[in-house]
């Protein structure tokens, strides 16, 4: 996939048509872009093994590897 270099990750992943960043802890609904600023956690996803990565505010690098997570995400050591 393909974005610009510094612009927030869910900001490429929205350019692309990626408007499901995750799904909610306990109904399981499909989250996205809600607050835009870092406030809220509906665009937490996983970011280089890294759970709840707000990416509204994280900055697109290259070689990252951005996954969903499902609810409160799990820390892969």
């Amino acid at each position: 996939m393909e974005g610009y270099q510094g612009e927030p990750i869910a900001a490429a992943l929205h350019a692309l048509g990626i408007r499901v960043l995750k799904h909610s802890h306990r109904h399981n609904r499909p989250r996205g872009f809600f607050c835009a600023i870092g406030n809220c956690s509906s665009c937490n996803m996983q970011v280089n093994g890294i759970p709840n990565v707000r990416v509204c505010v994280e900055p697109l690098e290259e070689g990252m590897v951005v996954e969903s997570q499902e609810g409160q995400g799990k820390l892969n050591v």
